[in-house]
């Protein structure tokens, strides 16, 4: 039997582990919860979730966001090692709901990505979490928790810096987080000149985060469903063949079936640009979407903040992507 995988809103037949519920058609406009904002005075949580921060980094950070205004909250626990076992991930689990359900918080920082978020979702009391919405940021190995809280919870997440970043960010990159922090809600904000892979013009909420951290999650109870979305990647010190490889398996497992479009960010560390985009191209052709690259999100100084669940839309005409406010 013959075996294809195409987007454009549910169009593909025969996709391996497609389900129904991920060639739904795409939500409406503004269908996901926006938490509260956060705003100079308040509070703002640092968590360890996944690795821990060396003290130098997370000084640095530290003085970004009280020169913003903003109260920090942290405990010991970022700056511990991680132990192995799922005591530690209880734990943690838990010390993460804590931070989330602090009324004097009114948001959650990661300090920085590396690994072990994955092994904190299936012990997150997700009525807790959902009963007190707040802005949760971060990226790398934090896609794990951004699109299970996204998808689980209806909410809107933050795909944006750790802590351990903010020292190195440009100021574009900066002035992006703080207006994503602070913003009541959607937002226009535009990416142009960007460098078209595949014609096509699709409009959709956007989603997505590491490539290597979304492929982990497949096969899980957690798997990303994002048929209907807008999907953003990122990658950070990997092989061309892994990145091939990767991006392969989610389209063989069904994740890409009905995605509208793509929109490639940064691939540091990962070979050159020409051979980074050939293997993009060659992958994501037969989904017939609009493909697009050179997103200023990822491992880089100018990552930009982006909110899983915002309307946007995706214009290889006009090498663009657009965030849609109200």
């Amino acid at each position: 039997m013959e075996s294809s995988y195409k987007g454009g809103g549910g169009e593909g037949t025969g996709c391996f582990g497609c389900d129904e519920d991920s060639l739904l058609p795409a939500p409406s406009p503004y269908a996901y919860r926006w938490p509260p904002p956060v705003q100079p005075g308040e509070t703002i949580a640092l968590a360890a979730p996944a690795s821990c921060v060396a003290r130098e980094a997370w000084e640095g950070g530290i003085k970004v966001l009280k020169d913003w205004g903003f109260r920090v909250q942290c405990g010991p626990e970022v700056f511990a090692s991680r132990g192995l076992g799922q005591d530690t991930d209880r734990l943690l689990a838990r010390r993460f709901e804590e931070i989330w359900c602090d009324p004097e918080v009114k948001a959650v920082m990661a300090v920085r990505g590396g690994y072990g978020s994955l092994k904190l979702l299936p012990h997150l009391d997700l009525a807790s979490l959902k009963a007190r919405p707040k802005r949760l940021v971060g990226f790398s190995d934090l896609t794990n928790l951004l699109w299970h809280l996204h998808h689980s919870l209806g909410l809107v997440t933050f795909h944006g810096p750790t802590v351990a970043q903010l020292a190195e960010l440009t100021d574009g990159a900066r002035h992006s987080l703080f207006d994503w922090l602070t913003a009541p809600g959607p937002r226009t904000v535009a990416f142009e000149a960007l460098t078209s892979l595949h014609p096509g013009r699709a409009e959709g909420p956007l989603a997505g985060g590491n490539l290597t951290t979304l492929c982990h999650l497949v096969g899980t109870p957690f798997a990303p469903r994002l048929g209907g979305y807008l999907l953003f990647l990122e990658d950070h010190n990997e092989a061309r063949y892994r990145l091939d490889r990767m991006i392969h398996q989610l389209l063989l497992a069904g994740v890409l079936a009905g995605v509208k479009g793509v929109v490639l960010g940064a691939f540091t560390g990962c070979g050159t640009t020409e051979g980074l985009l050939e293997v993009f191209k060659s992958a994501l052709e037969p989904l017939g979407v609009p493909v697009l690259a050179g997103l200023p999100v990822g491992h880089q100084p100018d990552n930009h903040t982006l909110p899983l669940g915002a309307w946007a839309r995706l214009d290889a005409g006009e090498a663009s992507l657009t965030l849609l406010g109200k």
